[in-house]
């Protein structure tokens, strides 16, 4: 409390009371953690001893603590749409190990509705502030918008590396949002390029609940930004594919 720098390494981001640790921008940070509460959950059900069982869920209410003390949108959005993935997997799991019974799944069925009504105003807040804001302040919609408008000057192939979007045309802001970013720059091959990778990613990771949600939590925080450039990227799918594939063969 009171220190907000180590070694000359700022904890707050930008001046403000968001804390980044060692990062200049704080999605560098919420980037990070976003898989690793699902990481977590899949440390809990392989492991048998209790004390690192222990130690994953106290990791879950530290990394939720943190997330939330970025003030990212976009990182609150990814964990809810994911939860409520990971939720609706395991308990369509469980039905399908019993006798489906229609009444026990209308039952899961009227009890997900009222759960949704009674949230229903922290859910359009979330849906509100995430198509509304971005990190540089702009209206995402906006910003999607514009992309979509540059990439059809070149739908084939792209216009190359750069930022297109922006409040107006070609103003050189990100259209944070990885496909359609992926779009502006590659064109429709860049599309199915990374469609299939995406694709061929998901097919591998299904075999394990938790990381299929840690993957597609990632995935879904592209919605928000782009994040190709973004290293921890690349180091999280190629671990999870290759975690996945060793689980396959065992």
């Amino acid at each position: 409390m009171g220190i907000d720098n180590i070694f000359g390494h700022y904890l707050t981001y930008d001046g403000a009371d968001i804390f980044s640790p060692f990062a200049s921008d704080y999605h560098q940070f919420a980037y990070f953690i976003t898989p690793l509460p699902f990481v977590a959950l899949y440390m809990i059900k392989r492991e048998n001893r209790f004390i690192v069982k222990l130690s994953a869920a106290l990791s879950i209410v530290l990394l939720i603590s943190m997330g939330l003390s970025t003030s990212s949108n976009t990182l609150v959005s990814s964990w809810v749409n994911a939860t409520i993935l990971i939720i609706a997997l395991l308990l369509w799991k469980k039905l399908r190990e019993q006798e489906r019974s229609a009444s026990i799944i209308s039952f899961f069925i009227c009890l997900a509705i009222i759960g949704l009504l009674f949230s229903f105003d922290n859910i359009m807040g979330i849906v509100k502030d995430f198509f509304e804001e971005s990190s540089n302040g702009e209206h995402r919609i906006l910003l999607w918008i514009n992309s979509i408008k540059v990439w059809l000057y070149s739908p084939i192939v792209g216009l190359g590396p750069g930022s297109f979007s922006g409040n107006q045309l070609f103003q050189g802001t990100e259209a944070h949002n990885t496909f359609l970013q992926v779009l502006t720059q590659g064109g429709i091959l860049g599309g199915i390029a990374y469609v299939s990778l995406i694709s061929r990613l998901i097919k591998v990771t299904h075999v394990n609940i938790f990381i299929l949600c840690a993957v597609l939590s990632l995935i879904m925080y592209g919605f928000g930004i782009n994040d190709l450039r973004r290293t921890v990227l690349w180091f999280y799918f190629i671990m999870f594919y290759f975690l996945c594939m060793k689980e396959q063969r065992s």
